[in-house]
């Protein structure tokens, strides 16, 4: 069943091995995945982990041309984009990614690159903000697991 396939290849990246994240982008270029699902494919690597969030977009910037000629015209460009870069919570990647695109047009997209990074910029002061607040709740409820 297609709706199995789908969660599946949704799935595939939520590993912690390097090996196996590129295994799986390496996949969702091949012709086993339908091109309408590499989307999500590369969405669930860079969902899994925060390195599979940087092998992600590295991977996307070195495949970008055949990328982009897959997807140019139509919302999957944007979707990509979105759910590869949404994640990074570092004022530099903000940066990156609007060099990246501007170096590297996308038209039908940029609506979704400045929304993105809008939102990695959000990130990056929210974690500034509250990560210790944040890192001390954690080392209390550590410290004292609740009560059944």
């Amino acid at each position: 069943m297609q709706e199995e396939k789908n969660r599946i290849e949704r799935v595939l990246g939520a590993t912690l091995s390097p090996e196996l994240i590129q295994k799986v982008l390496t996949f969702a270029l091949s012709e086993e995945v339908r091109p309408q699902d590499t989307v999500s494919v590369i969405g669930g690597v860079a969902g899994g982990s925060k390195h599979g969030r940087k092998a992600a977009w590295k991977f996307i910037k070195e495949n970008w041309e055949e990328l982009y000629n897959r997807y140019q015209g139509g919302f999957l460009i944007s979707r990509l984009i979105k759910l590869s870069v949404e994640g990074f919570a570092v004022d530099k990647m903000a940066g990156e990614v609007k060099a990246f695109f501007e170096s590297h047009p996308a038209p039908s997209a940029e609506r979704t690159i400045q929304q993105c990074c809008e939102n990695i910029l959000l990130n990056a002061a929210w974690l500034k903000r509250d990560a210790e607040s944040i890192h001390q709740y954690l080392l209390q409820r550590k410290a004292s697991p609740p009560t059944v």
